[in-house]
């Protein structure tokens, strides 16, 4: 059965707490998605406009790489490693 926003919300709260930097990142994955599909939505109900299903993830790809990049106080462990190459991103010092 498909999740409502509501369970998951509850689901990311109870099971990402910390700041550790995978949580930051799982956050900031759910947040950045949740916030770019509600302006899509808004810019096709109320503007008429749209984009394509691949801009959009692109857009939201871009918005999380862009902020996980600015994370320079992350620990240079193997998963916030892995979690920075899967997303292009370097700013651990090794």
């Amino acid at each position: 059965m498909m999740k409502g926003w509501e369970e998951w919300i509850r689901w990311a709260t109870v099971t990402w707490h910390g700041k550790s930097f995978v949580n930051f990142s799982r956050k900031l994955g759910f947040v950045a998605t949740m916030s770019y599909i509600w302006q899509e939505r808004n810019a096709r109900i109320l503007a008429g406009m749209s984009k394509t299903s691949n801009l959009v993830f692109d857009q939201i790809e871009c918005i999380i790489r862009e902020k996980l990049d600015l994370m320079r106080n992350a620990l240079p462990t193997d998963e916030n490693m892995r979690i920075q190459s899967a997303w292009r991103v370097n700013n651990i010092d090794s």
